[in-house]
């Protein structure tokens, strides 16, 4: 990866360090019948599948927790709303006392984590006085002593809490709680790693909508259009008294009314929500820029982008496309990666080039076009910045609040 993608892909990695090990879905050329290439495949498919669901994600690293932390059963509390979680993938469970479980914030062990979002446990769960027993039958059901939980979350923002058990009552010794607290650390990289790749997907989606939105358009509303004006020449050289002027006259209307129902279905098929709006709107611009220039341009989601007002959204496409436009004409670059992020309460797009930089003794503030870029995000609350690389090139930073 280059630097200038380094700088970018600010995101960690899904497992902390651990990578998708391709050589279990290799094929085995010696022995291409080999039983175990069906069970390769098909564990090669679900980690694949585990970056892209964010509950599966969270429940493959739970089905480890017993294993590496020494605990008897563990759980995952998913939340469901802003006050309250769902229990579910019990592992090593003896009855069903606990799958399905809602547990509100400040109720039981879990309840409570919800609220202080930090590691705790207990060494004897139905009879502890530091917290509420509102689950005491379910645990005696299931023959739970000690319990621990810890929050799985990413920038403050709570994705679920890990739970562990021992059937004894007991303390927990420190091995536990770091095995159980590195354990949710890896869940909330996997969650993130799913929550983006969701929303990588969701924009290519919807970019696949636009461009056939498009297609339909220039093809269909074209055909749509010549039919129309055939037939209105049609009756302009018919005699008025001719018993066909009616005739004609019904199919125009039809294909108006066709034109109608296609106009609105095409702008249905090419409006995005506005959770995606701003990705599908850069995802285009790095393609239109990389089929013009040749130029390799890559857009990188960083974080979850929240939903921005169409004005923010275009002060930011139209800044991306002033800083592409200024990389095609003066930075000789082989490379360009577009990175979308939150900060400081508001979205940031980051546009970096691997290209010569400003010109000696420039002020890197760009020429015009990056001057009324700047005057068109503060109008709006927002700013940008200029700056050069360590190793050449330039990044160009627009900001606006959401």
């Amino acid at each position: 990866m280059s630097s200038t993608e380094e700088r970018a892909a600010l995101a960690p990695g899904p497992f902390h360090g651990e990578r998708l090990n391709m050589k279990n879905v290799a094929v085995n050329k010696r022995n291409p019948s080999s039983p175990d290439l069906l069970f390769e495949l098909t564990e090669g498919y679900s980690q694949v599948l585990a970056l892209l669901d964010q509950s599966l994600a969270m429940r493959r690293i739970a089905d480890d927790v017993p294993e590496l932390s020494g605990v008897d059963v563990a759980w995952v509390g998913e939340p469901e709303g802003d006050d309250q979680i769902v229990l579910g993938h019990c592992v090593n469970t003896r009855t069903p006392a606990v799958n399905g479980l809602v547990v509100p914030a400040g109720c039981g062990l879990g309840g409570q984590v919800m609220i202080r979002r930090r590691p705790l446990w207990v060494s004897d769960y139905r009879h502890s006085d530091t917290i509420t027993h509102h689950f005491n039958a379910q645990a005696e059901t299931e023959g739970l002593g000690a319990m621990i939980a810890v929050p799985v979350s990413h920038e403050g923002r709570l994705l679920g809490i890990l739970y562990g058990a021992n059937r004894e009552t007991a303390p927990f010794g420190d091995r536990t709680a770091e095995a159980l607290q590195q354990a949710a650390s890896r869940a909330a990289a996997a969650a993130v790693v799913a929550e983006r790749a969701r929303h990588a997907a969701e924009v290519a989606v919807h970019e696949e909508r636009r461009r056939l939105a498009l297609e339909l358009h220039d093809t269909v509303g074209a055909m749509l259009f010549s039919i129309g004006a055939g037939i209105r020449t049609l009756v302009d050289e018919l005699p008025a008294e001719d018993a066909r002027h009616a005739r004609l006259s019904d199919l125009e209307e039809q294909a108006l009314q066709a034109t109608a129902a296609l106009r609105g279905s095409l702008d249905m098929l090419s409006a995005p929500p506005e959770q995606v709006a701003l990705g599908v709107t850069l995802r285009g611009d790095c393609r239109a820029f990389q089929e013009r220039t040749g130029i390799i341009a890559r857009l990188i989601t960083v974080t979850e982008v929240p939903g921005l007002s169409s004005a923010r959204i275009k002060a930011l496409a139209d800044a991306t496309r002033e800083a592409l436009l200024n990389v095609e004409k003066h930075a000789r670059a082989r490379s360009v990666v577009v990175s979308v992020f939150t900060l400081s309460g508001g979205v940031c797009v980051t546009i970096a080039d691997d290209g010569v930089g400003f010109p000696r003794g420039g002020r890197g503030s760009g020429g015009l076009g990056l001057s009324t870029m700047s005057e068109r995000l503060e109008r709006l609350g927002g700013r940008a910045h200029f700056g050069r690389n360590e190793d050449g090139g330039v990044t160009v930073q627009a900001w606006v609040p959401a």
